[in-house]
């Protein structure tokens, strides 16, 4: 009877006799025990298959590959067994250094383009037959060159909000959780619906953060970049217009936005109403009422236990490009059409427990020219041309005309009336006047 047997008896009450050694429940218990203790040892047979000295089968074939280490054939044609394999690949290991590390991987990735895993112990082989050493320096140069390793990879991380129009403003808090290793700056993307001000941007942890000046204005549907971590490289625009003058940092300064910390963090973004007594104007393009808007916040964030190993994608003529011209090319058994799927394996097997490795292609190698590239260049000219033809037509013809006719005219009027007044208007007529009742 196993511990694990007498875990689970222990979990029954005295009534179901579970404790009797000839009862059906503690067979049935000792039975299940006994294949939690085999779920156990295969754990940790799989936990020592990691170390040279405990691995078998397969497992020894994968750590003896890191190595660039194959099963002797023996003279019947068979591969030879785990005891006559295990000390030829720890043997070979005190040639190699790393494993998990980052000249480990490096070296498991160049073994696998048929490189030598390690460079400084191939130029001092080189050294031995060569007195060139200027040549043997450049060579080594480029064959470091074709892989390279960058520690916590970057992910870029996105975080949307929106605020709904309220009688006091508008305002949202984005709850972060980030997982990285190192503070990073955000870029964020704050587009209204309406025209709005007394913006503000706030990490309420720390209390940093960004604010408009009251007469700073944002138009409808507007949306406003924010960028910039320290004072020298804040920037806020509007489209093309560079608007960063009327923002200030939270408690006066130069304006800089927070960066976003490891954890948790809350970050509140607020609008007051577009129009505002004793500060909006008559003729503006304001309204009364607080704005909507939405916020896109996106950082780039330092991801732990997480590392980037970069290889040219034409990796066969990369290699070659590398070696090309230096006398050495007979040294190397390039891996000519190597899948991209079989780097990934590479990395995998190569990395440490609890590591992720990512294989990222490059086009082409840092300060290799296009020329260098191994592709042909298909890049499309157009070409647009215009011809305007421009004439002027003058025409000079002549017309001449005569008018006879009575130029002049006299018109002359003879009408004439009489008119006969009596009486006039009481008290305002006299005498002698013309005043009659006409």
């Amino acid at each position: 009877m196993s511990f694990k047997t007498n875990r689970l008896v222990a979990l029954f009450p005295e009534a179901y006799a579970a404790r009797e050694g000839a009862s059906l429940l503690h067979a049935v218990l000792d039975a299940l025990g006994a294949e939690l203790m085999a779920g156990d040892a295969a754990v940790k047979k799989l936990l020592k298959s990691h170390w040279i000295d405990y691995a078998e089968g397969g497992g020894l074939d994968g750590l003896a590959a890191l190595l660039g280490v194959t099963r002797r054939l023996l003279p019947n044609g068979q591969p030879e067994r785990d005891d006559t394999f295990r000390p030829l690949v720890r043997a070979t290991v005190s040639s190699f250094q790393g494993g998990g590390t980052v000249e480990g991987i490096k070296g498991a990735v160049r073994a696998a383009l048929g490189l030598p895993y390690d460079l400084k112990l191939f130029g001092q082989q080189l050294a031995r037959s060569s007195a060139d050493t200027a040549a043997i320096d450049a060579l080594i140069a480029r064959l470091a060159a074709l892989v390279r390793v960058e520690e916590f990879a970057p992910k870029l991380d996105v975080m949307l909000g929106s605020a709904a129009p309220t009688a006091a403003g508008s305002e949202v808090t984005l709850n972060l959780a980030v997982s990285t290793i190192d503070a990073t700056p955000p870029r964020i993307e704050w587009t209204f619906t309406s025209n709005a001000r007394g913006l503000s941007l706030t990490q309420l942890d720390s209390g940093e953060g960004v604010v408009a000046e009251p007469d700073f204005i944002m138009p409808h549907g507007a949306t406003l970049l924010l960028e910039g971590s320290t004072a020298a490289d804040f920037s806020a625009s509007i489209g093309p217009i560079d608007v960063s003058s009327h923002f200030t940092s939270i408690g006066g300064g130069a304006p800089r936005l927070p960066l976003v910390p490891p954890g948790v963090s809350r970050w509140s973004f607020a609008a007051a109403h577009g129009a505002v007594f004793d500060q909006s104007n008559f003729d503006a393009d304001e309204n009364f009422d607080a704005s909507a808007f939405s916020v896109r916040m996106q950082w780039l964030r330092l991801q732990p236990l997480v590392f980037d190993v970069i290889v040219p994608f034409f990796t066969d003529a990369a290699v070659a490009r590398a070696v090309a011209g230096s006398s050495y090319e007979n040294r190397f058994k390039i891996f000519q059409g190597l899948s991209h799927d079989a780097m990934q394996k590479v990395v995998d097997r190569a990395r440490a427990a609890g590591v992720r490795g990512m294989v990222q292609y490059a086009i082409s190698l840092p300060g290799e020219s296009s020329e260098a590239r191994p592709w042909d260049d298909q890049a499309a000219l157009e070409t647009f041309s215009g011809r305007l033809d421009h004439a002027i037509t003058e025409t000079q013809d002549a017309d001449e005309s005569l008018t006879a006719g009575a130029l002049d005219s006299e018109v002359e009027t003879h009408d004439s009336s009489e008119h006969f007044v009596i009486g006039g208007v009481f008290n305002v007529a006299v005498f002698d006047g013309a005043f009659g009742f006409q």
